[in-house]
């Protein structure tokens, strides 16, 4: 069994720890973590912990589309990898797009396995007109309409959120 709870600033060694686990010591290199500048969303961020140990962590960041529309960026999702298929990075997923919605974010980015993240009602993002700062797997950079409309009014690159406002200065 597993609680989720949400992430606390003394989680930060072990999460990087499990994130170095689930992905590589490369993952950084991932054209995602261009978005993935400052602190994430601390009010979204969640740690699923097992006998007080985090076994799996889901993070937002905050993004901006060339349009202007604001968005949330989730990821990084890791669950401890002898842990996984036990229903833990589901939760996570959906607590986290649970929470998103209803803090007012109307559109949800990802960049992970479209298998995955279809059954949440994310979509494929570049037929929609959305574009990363880079490199990405065909079809694995996604979209999930939080609250209606918010797709209708997507378009362009995605810019970090700081950095966007930053270019424009």
């Amino acid at each position: 069994m597993f609680s989720l709870k949400p992430e606390r600033a003394e989680d930060g060694p072990a999460i990087e720890a499990l994130l170095d686990r689930a992905f590589g010591a490369n993952r950084l290199e991932r054209t995602v973590y261009k978005l993935r500048l400052g602190q994430p969303l601390a009010r979204l961020s969640l740690v699923a912990r097992r006998r007080g140990q985090a076994v799996g962590s889901l993070r937002f960041w905050p993004v901006e589309l060339e349009s202007g529309t604001g968005a949330v960026l989730l990821g990084p999702l890791a669950v401890e990898p002898a842990l996984r298929g036990q229903g833990i990075g589901k939760a996570l997923v959906a607590e986290g797009l649970a929470q998103a919605a209803s803090v007012g974010y109307g559109l949800c980015l990802v960049s992970g396995d479209p298998a995955y993240y279809r059954p949440f009602g994310f979509v494929a993002a570049d037929p929609l007109g959305l574009v990363l700062p880079g490199p990405v797997a065909a079809g694995h950079f996604q979209a999930k309409e939080l609250s209606p409309g918010w797709l209708a009014l997507a378009r362009g690159k995605v810019w970090p959120a700081a950095r966007r406002a930053e270019a424009a200065a």
